[in-house]
C-alpha cells in the first residue's frame, strides 16, 4: 500500500505534472483557509476593463482588444478564484490523460517538458472555457433603472475625462461599477463626482465633479447635455 502511494506522488510530482499539481494543492489550501476564515470569492479578484469603443486608436484600445481573449475564456466574467479553480482541475487531468496516454522518456530536455505544460496548460483553458460557460448567468448584475442615479453621488474608479471613465456607485442593493464620462474636463481617479445625465446611446453616465453649491451643479448639468 506504502509503494503504491509513494509511486503515485512520484508521478503527481513528476516534471510533466508538477505545474498542474501544485495549482490544485494551491486551490485546496485556498479553499481550506477561506473556510477557516470566512474569505469570500472576492477576496483575490480583479476588475478587467473591457472599454474598447473609446481611444481605439491609442494605447486604451489597445490593451482593451488585447484582453478579449480573457473575457472569451470568462476570466473576469465570473469571480477569479473560481475560475481559477476549475482551471487547475481541468489542467490537472488534461496533464494526467496526456501523460497516461503519452509518458515522456525520462531524457526528455527541460524545453520538451516546458512545451508539455504549456500545450497542455491551453487545453485546460479550452476545458475551463466550457465547464464556466453555464455560470455566466449567475453572475451577473440586477437589471437597474440607469436614470434612476440621475443627480446620484459617485467616485471616479479611473481617469475619467471625454472618452473613458469609469464611476463608483453605492446602493444598498450592492455597489455599482459603470462607463462614465465628462463635458470635456478630465476628473482624477477617486474623485467625488454628479451623475447629471445618461447617455442612452452609448450607455454611459456623464458626471460632473461635485462642487460646493448646486448652481455650479446645475451649470456643469447644462454644460454636458449640450454636447
Amino acid at each position: 500500500m506504502s509503494s503504491e502511494i509513494t509511486n503515485l506522488a512520484d508521478h503527481f510530482f513528476s516534471p510533466p505534472m508538477i505545474v498542474s499539481t501544485g495549482l490544485v494543492l494551491f486551490v485546496i489550501a485556498y479553499w481550506v483557509i477561506s473556510l477557516l476564515t470566512g474569505l469570500g470569492l472576492e477576496t483575490i479578484d480583479f476588475d478587467l476593463d473591457f472599454d474598447t469603443d473609446a481611444d481605439v486608436g491609442g494605447i486604451d484600445g489597445f490593451m482593451g482588444i488585447g484582453l478579449m481573449p480573457l473575457k472569451w475564456l470568462n476570466i473576469g466574467t465570473i469571480p477569479l478564484m473560481l475560475w481559477f479553480s476549475i482551471f487547475a482541475i481541468c489542467f490537472f487531468f488534461a496533464s494526467l490523460g496526456v501523460d497516461e496516454y503519452q509518458p515522456l522518456s525520462e531524457e526528455a530536455t527541460t524545453g520538451v517538458v516546458a512545451f508539455r505544460v504549456f500545450w497542455v496548460m491551453g487545453v485546460g483553458a479550452l476545458a475551463t472555457k466550457f465547464v464556466t460557460q453555464p455560470m455566466r448567468n449567475w453572475f451577473k448584475e440586477n437589471t437597474v433603472d440607469s436614470k434612476s442615479f440621475i443627480g446620484a453621488q459617485a467616485t471616479t474608479r479611473i481617469t475619467t475625462h471625454s472618452t473613458r471613465g469609469k464611476i463608483f456607485i453605492e446602493r444598498k442593493e450592492g455597489d455599482l461599477i459603470s462607463e462614465a464620462r465628462t463635458a470635456g474636463e478630465e476628473i482624477p481617479n477617486g474623485t467625488r463626482v454628479t451623475v447629471v445625465s445618461y447617455n442612452e446611446a452609448q450607455k454611459v453616465y456623464m458626471v460632473a465633479e461635485s462642487r460646493s453649491t448646486g448652481e455650479e451643479t446645475i451649470n456643469n448639468k447644462e454644460e454636458i447635455e449640450n454636447v
